[in-house]
């Protein structure tokens, strides 16, 4: 499954483009430029949530080794049953 900051990157390649053709004179379209700075508003903050969303991971992967451990160091042994002997008739 694709990331979703891989599947934008076509459109910001496209307004990277356009706003350094827009700076230098080449493109003058301000609607064009703040749609533009608007898709790379959002990819910043896509980037942003896959990177959080990455470290969340790392940190449930070791909350969850971290409890497995403490499980298997406080785990009771099973007690031994008594045998009871029966009085001898």
């Amino acid at each position: 499954m694709a990331r979703d900051s891989q599947l934008f990157k076509p459109l910001v390649r496209t307004a990277e483009r356009y706003l350094r053709d827009y700076c230098d004179g080449k493109q003058d379209n301000d609607q064009k430029a703040k749609f533009a700075l608007r898709v790379l508003s959002v990819y910043r903050r896509i980037l942003k949530i896959e990177r959080e969303r990455e470290e969340i991971k790392s940190e449930w992967k070791e909350l969850l080794e971290g409890a497995a451990e403490l499980r298997r160091l406080t785990r009771r042994k099973p007690k031994e049953k008594k045998e009871v002997k029966a009085p001898n008739s």
